[in-house]
């Protein structure tokens, strides 16, 4: 019976643990939003960088994106590009 609580004790701690990684991760996603300034915005398998200018990068954690309007070609545009691939440089 020992064992048996053991096993279990063991199982419920990794479970939780595992859940409570998930709760940072989200909770970091969620401090990623970017108010107010100029950007660069690099995304992993486009050749081109996008500038955001005086504007503003936002995440959307529950759906792993940046939502930004960048120029392109003259014009302002909404971009949305993917958390994971997506890097993000303030402009000074």
């Amino acid at each position: 019976m020992t064992t048996f609580l053991k096993t279990i004790s063991v199982i419920s701690i990794t479970a939780l643990s595992l859940t409570g990684c998930d709760k940072i991760n989200n909770a970091n996603r969620t401090m990623d939003t970017m108010l107010g300034g100029d950007f660069k915005v690099y995304i992993a398998g486009h050749s081109k960088v996008y500038t955001v200018t005086n504007g503003k990068v936002t995440s959307v954690p529950e759906k792993g994106y940046y939502v930004f309007y960048a120029n392109v070609d003259g014009k302002k545009r909404l971009v949305q590009s993917p958390i994971a691939t997506t890097t993000i440089e303030k402009i000074d």
